[in-house]
């Protein structure tokens, strides 16, 4: 078995020195012409395969990495917007807590400061649950405040840990006010369905004009004199009629409150 395959390789030898004799010396040019012609086709078939399956592969590999960097710039990007939104967050609660803090310094009223957890919110029903309650001080009927000292409602229910405040367009909402103008008018700021608030009862000989701000009366006793509630947006009024109404402006928005001040008488 071993002779037969030194044969083999001899054989195998021989005929590499044989080829490679006729090649140098050129006697094997005339069919080394015409095997390469023969199968230059062939050659060219596989080589243009090759080269295109090289392409298709280095440019798959090119695709997938930039699919994979947009991947990541896309996820970058939602963390950035993330972050950038908790960061405007608490600089606005900041700004807010801030405010609140200058106004308790200044008013020399006492508070107690709430979180707004939760909303309840119907087409009637316009009021916040705030983390305070019997625990803390409160009771039914308090004045409470946001941003410097603007009253946004009445403490309607209290728990022990927890209440409800009612606020200003809530369609129960009552409070008395008074426009701040020559004739210190007095009415009575009314809930308008959940939508918005108004100032009624207010005598049609009274001198009252757009822009004028409106401010509680102080004849309710749980609730401080002179707190701001919002500015007359339009006066409504019909000649036979005895009183005439304010339409109010409020000065911030009912709809985006975060934190709240509980005045305690």
């Amino acid at each position: 078995m071993l002779d037969k395959a030194l044969k083999y390789f001899f054989y195998g030898l021989v005929a590499v020195f044989i080829a490679a004799f006729l090649h140098y010396t050129g006697i094997a040019k005339p069919a080394e012409n015409f095997f390469f012609r023969l199968f230059a086709p062939a050659q060219s078939f596989f080589y243009d395969n090759f080269k295109f399956t090289r392409n298709f592969y280095d440019q798959w590999l090119k695709k997938s990495d930039l699919i994979k960097e947009n991947s990541d710039l896309q996820e970058k990007i939602k963390n950035t917007a993330i972050d950038a939104s908790r960061l405007k967050s608490l600089e606005e609660e900041n700004s807010l807590l801030k405010k609140e803090l200058n106004f308790i310094e200044e008013s020399k009223l006492k508070f107690v400061s709430a979180k707004i957890i939760t909303g309840v919110s119907d087409p009637l029903t316009k009021s916040v649950v705030i983390n305070r309650g019997k625990q803390d001080g409160l009771e039914k009927g308090l004045a409470v405040v946001a941003d410097q000292g603007i009253l946004i409602g009445k403490v309607s229910e209290v728990y022990d840990n927890f209440s409800k405040v009612v606020l200003l367009n809530d369609n129960k909402s009552r409070v008395a006010a008074t426009i701040q103008n020559l004739d210190h008018t007095v009415g009575l700021v009314e809930g308008q369905y959940g939508l918005s608030f108004a100032m009624t009862n207010i005598p049609q000989n009274q001198d009252i004009k757009v822009g004028d701000s409106i401010v509680t009366s102080g004849l309710e006793g749980k609730i401080p004199k002179n707190l701001l509630i919002a500015k007359v947006e339009d006066i409504k009024k019909v000649e036979s009629e005895i009183f005439k109404t304010a339409i109010l402006s409020p000065i911030i928005s009912l709809e985006s409150l975060s934190y709240v001040e509980v005045i305690i008488p």
